[in-house]
């Protein structure tokens, strides 16, 4: 009789062992598939962004606050917001350490390494209210930095060709100076010390660095119109310089080598000379009236050098003449009586410039001197057989007490009748003569028959005299 079998350990059953080493293997490679999305069963912190551009942000991509780890991105979908615009939706679980996340914080795609990869940056802000599990962050805290391959292909190929062969000249010029920027780097020392206050005048308020680059933008705004006007520019210059290349050596040379010495020349003699700049300086604005009326003029002056031109050949022989009295007044004024005549004249010249002066205004403002000869000429109208006649009025005066006829004290005042009246006289009158006032007051002074006047009255009487006209 066979004895009863015992029961066999788990160990000795290959099956079971088999099936619970397949069982295991599973759940290892599950795990590790879902690791970039998070270990199940896990609490997680669910955010769900809304970007503009995903800009190749995927799946299992890295979320980071501050280089740290603090989720994934578990997909990224297609979206619309509520005005219709297409836009991309990041989904992402991050640990519940981070929660809750508050609502004035950035999100950033940036550039992970050089070969392309992309993470998403969290830059938490300051507010003290947060999003919730499952929150949507509006369009506006989301955001991408431009990466370095995106700055590249913004050039066009001959401007990358452009900027690889100017790269390889900044090489080759500095080949072999390394000790030159060594001096240089050590030169810039007192610079440097040197900067710290210009850096802090620039960072005041008072300067207003920002409000420089905010006007510098709208200059920049305002050239766009004329972006290609500009374009063309710079291709003319291009021609230009070629052109010049060709005589850059020697004539150019020759020129940058003497500016130096020309330079230092000038910064010598510009002392003596400033004296001539200056008077150069005063003429040439005394002459701009002048210039300003050559749009009119210069047709005139034109048109009288042509007539000129065409008559000078006729006045050949006054031209002789001309020379022969020159020569003739030449000698006439050599001799000693003529120069001692002549000095006499510029004394009298000078001896009559005062009294001149002081009576010019009474022609020129007054009047006074042509109204004096037409009455002179007027007092000797009267003519006989034997000549001309003096004419004259005779004034009386009354012969009583107390009247104009008699010697006082005082200037007569009593009252006016057929032969008499108050006393008026002005023996200096104004004329408008320099340190007088400026009025013309011989003839316009006011007769009161109340009251006497000598001298200038009082107040303005102006600068009106009576107009002399030809034939008066």
């Amino acid at each position: 009789m066979n004895p009863r079998p015992r029961n066999r350990s788990l160990a000795n059953n290959p099956i079971l062992i088999g099936a619970l080493t397949a069982l295991v293997t599973i759940v290892a490679v599950s795990l590790a598939y879902q690791a970039n999305a998070g270990l199940p069963f896990v609490p997680s912190y669910s955010l769900h962004v809304q970007a503009a551009d995903a800009n190749e942000l995927q799946f299992g991509d890295q979320v980071n606050i501050g280089g740290a780890l603090a989720g994934t991105v578990s997909s990224v979908t297609a979206a619309r917001t509520s005005s219709g615009r297409a836009i991309a939706l990041l989904n992402l679980k991050l640990y519940n350490s981070v929660k809750p996340l508050p609502v004035d914080s950035r999100f950033t795609v940036r550039l992970k390494g050089s070969i392309g990869l992309k993470y998403l940056q969290i830059t938490p802000g300051t507010s003290t209210r947060g999003y919730a599990n499952g929150a949507t962050v509006p369009l506006g805290r989301s955001g991408t930095e431009v990466d370095f391959d995106q700055l590249l292909s913004m050039f066009t190929p001959p401007t990358r060709t452009g900027i690889q062969h100017a790269t390889i000249g900044f090489g080759e010029a500095l080949a072999g100076r390394g000790s030159d920027i060594n001096d240089a780097i050590g030169a810039f020392v007192p610079l440097f010390n040197d900067l710290g206050p210009v850096m802090r005048n620039l960072s005041s308020r008072h300067t207003d660095l920002a409000g420089f680059f905010r006007g510098l933008q709208g200059y920049s705004t305002a050239l766009v119109p004329v972006a290609a006007t500009q374009a063309s520019l710079l291709a003319n210059l291009d021609t230009t310089f070629s052109a010049l290349a060709g005589v850059a050596s020697p004539y150019l040379q020759e020129t940058i080598s003497r500016t130096p010495p020309l330079f230092d020349a000038t910064i010598a003699q510009g002392p003596v000379i400033r004296p001539f700049l200056t008077d150069t300086a005063g003429l040439l604005h005394d002459l701009r009236p002048g210039a300003a009326t050559l749009p009119q003029s210069a047709p005139v002056l034109a048109a009288a050098f042509a007539a000129g031109t065409r008559n000078l050949p006729g006045t050949a022989g006054l031209d002789r003449r001309t020379v022969a009295l020159s020569r003739t007044l030449q000698s006439y004024g050599q001799t000693p009586a003529v120069a001692q005549g002549l000095d006499r004249l510029s004394l009298t010249a000078a001896t009559l410039r005062p009294p001149l002066a002081f009576l010019t205004p009474a022609q020129s403002s007054c009047n006074y001197v042509t109204l004096f000869l037409r009455n002179i000429s007027s007092l000797l109208s009267e003519r006989v057989t034997q000549g001309g006649l003096l004419r004259f009025v005779q004034v009386a005066i009354t012969d009583s007490p107390g009247y104009e006829s008699g010697p006082s004290r005082r200037p007569y005042t009593g009252p006016a009748g057929v032969a008499s009246g108050p006393l008026h006289v002005n023996p200096y009158p104004n004329t408008d003569a320099p340190g007088q006032i400026a009025e013309c007051a011989a003839g316009n002074e006011p007769y009161s028959p109340a009251r006497a006047a000598i001298g200038n009255p009082p107040g303005h009487l102006g600068r009106s005299t009576e107009i002399t006209k030809r034939g008066h």
